[in-house]
């Protein structure tokens, strides 16, 4: 029953009526004994200034992000991690006493799937679609498992150069490289590559789409990141080829367990979000 003293968590961004966040942890809270509620928040991203505001004025204890909050909330907080600090967003943040500070769990979240399905990552060509802020922490993630080369694809060039200057300030000497987000230059930048993140929001879809997963090695990974595309662009085009496609729904089952922890102390286990959600 929610109380008086219930403590509020919540989704913010736009659109969020599609996300299965709010199911995965008022169960984890029902399980765990914790009097706690979830929400989402459809906020119009012209308000994205004032939702730090939001979180303290009506005492939230935590909430997660999506694009494009996950960038434009950092001015307004009083610590970052280190890992949001290289990703150069949150999609995290925890109040304490007044105090916001954000996290980042996007790109842990996507490793930690890649490697429970049994794959080292050290040493891998990295391909990654966009250069926003998940795509920047999934990059920051993928350098410290020891990827060999990280390349971004970006329809606008100047973000994908943007992003590797954040990074290369904070790893220095790293693997990267910046190309357009076209068929052209994927075919050329790709070649090889073994691990594709598509990173990419709804609208590239299509642009996804003509890309030419060919082109990578053989067996190689492609994750998608919008778990909640029913047709993935390249998933069927990727398993005609003997490449492995990874939805989304791994990603935010690992992100979201990292998020719980921090927003409660409490571990889960990814199996147990897997029940939740009925995912195979």
């Amino acid at each position: 029953m929610i109380s008086a003293r219930t403590r509020v968590f919540g989704l913010v961004g736009h659109p969020v009526r599609h996300s299965l966040s709010p199911a995965m942890y008022n169960e984890l809270f029902r399980r765990t004994g914790i009097d706690a509620v979830y929400v989402a928040f459809d906020v119009h991203p012209d308000r994205a200034d004032e939702v730090a505001s939001a979180v303290r004025v009506l005492d939230l204890v935590g909430v997660n992000l999506t694009v494009p909050f996950k960038e434009r909330v950092l001015p307004h907080l009083d610590r970052v991690t280190v890992a949001a600090s290289e990703a150069g967003a949150v999609n995290t943040v925890i109040q304490v006493e007044g105090t916001l500070t954000g996290y980042n769990t996007d790109g842990e979240g996507l490793v930690r799937s890649l490697e429970a399905d049994g794959g080292s990552l050290r040493g891998r060509r990295a391909v990654i679609l966009g250069a926003g802020g998940t795509a920047r922490a999934v990059a920051s993630a993928l350098l410290d498992r020891g990827v060999a080369a990280v390349s971004f694809f970006n329809r606008t060039l100047s973000r994908a150069e943007a992003a590797i200057a954040a990074l290369q300030s904070q790893v220095a000497g790293a693997p990267l490289r910046a190309w357009t987000l076209s068929p052209q230059a994927f075919a050329e930048g790709a070649a090889g590559a073994d691990l594709v993140v598509n990173c990419t929001s709804g609208p590239a879809a299509s642009l996804v789409a003509t890309l030419d997963a060919a082109v990578l090695s053989r067996g190689a990974d492609w994750v998608d990141a919008n778990y909640w595309m029913a047709a993935p662009p390249q998933r069927a085009r990727c398993e005609a080829l003997g490449h492995h496609f990874h939805e989304g729904h791994a990603m935010l089952m690992h992100q979201g367990a990292l998020a719980f922890e921090l927003f409660t102390g409490n571990p889960v286990e990814v199996s147990e979000i897997r029940d939740i959600l009925g995912l195979p």
